[in-house]
């Protein structure tokens, strides 16, 4: 099979529908299963998974510690932290794509001073960034999106103004200024077709680190909050009972570790396939 004129390895194509069903399923959670999240059934807590001694056949992972279901519960986590993941991505992308074009098409203090901030990011971790900002302006889910967007841009700026740069010097760049080509013209017909590839291989590797960020925030208490529910939420919540409860902890840990492995193979065979540097070597 061939999407965009490259031969998808049957091994590739299974991780993309597995990605690609977890994210549908996941998002239509609110029609599968419209609950009230805030609503608890005491009498029904840690009630193990059907699969073990003590498990009920309605509640197929069981119930958290207050009582409601946790699959379902897994479900609303599982849409909450791709949709943060994929909200910051998208800023992310957006925000440092123009700054490194910009930067790299404009050279001077402009450029100058995109490069210092750029530096100056990525000389700190982003979790550290991230908390300072969630303790300021909170910890919304909207506003996580665009505070972990907003902390990722630099690796974009950064790769997006050297691709630039070189473009700027190459033959038919030169070609199209001779023949009269606008900066708009040649903006969006040679440079962003140029950085298409190595952008999207950036933004599939980088969507695993938006989502572990996420987690971590939410982990630590500083990310979505309840009645609301992430990953990373669930995996904090059900710490207290790893002993008798293991799976509340585990089931998230489980679905975090197989969405960040399914993209980051997706993103590895998108960096063999259009990435020269590799595809030659």
């Amino acid at each position: 099979m061939r999407i965009l004129n490259l031969r998808i390895p049957p091994f590739i194509m299974v991780l993309t529908i597995m990605f690609l069903l977890i994210t549908l399923f996941t998002s239509l959670s609110p029609l599968l299963f419209p609950i009230d999240l805030g609503a608890t059934d005491l009498g029904a807590r840690l009630i193990p998974p059907s699969f073990l001694d003590g498990g009920k056949p309605q509640n197929f992972l069981g119930t958290d510690h207050l009582g409601r279901d946790f699959m379902i519960r897994l479900f609303y986590g599982t849409k909450n932290s791709l949709l943060v993941a994929l909200g910051s991505l998208l800023i992310a992308t957006f925000v440092g794509t123009v700054l490194g074009v910009l930067a790299g098409l404009y050279k001077g203090p402009f450029d100058t001073i995109v490069s210092f901030l750029t530096d100056v990011k990525l000389s700190v971790p982003s979790i550290i960034i991230a908390i300072v900002c969630a303790a300021v302006f909170g910890s919304g889910k909207w506003i996580l999106v665009l505070i972990i967007g907003l902390t990722g841009y630099p690796t974009f700026t950064r790769l997006v103004r050297g691709q630039t740069i070189q473009l700027k010097e190459a033959n038919f760049m030169e070609c199209s200024r001779a023949l009269g080509a606008s900066k708009m013209r040649i903006l969006f017909e040679h440079v962003f077709t140029n950085i298409s590839s190595p952008l999207i291989v950036h933004a599939t590797m980088r969507f695993s680190s938006f989502i572990l960020l996420e987690s971590s925030l939410s982990f630590l208490g500083i990310g979505i909050q309840p009645p609301d529910v992430s990953l990373g939420l669930l995996v904090s919540a059900g710490r207290n009972y790893l002993i008798n409860s293991w799976w509340l902890s585990i089931a998230p840990s489980v679905v975090i570790v197989v969405i960040v492995v399914l993209v980051s193979l997706i993103g590895d065979w998108l960096r063999d396939v259009l990435d020269p540097k590799y595809k030659n070597s």
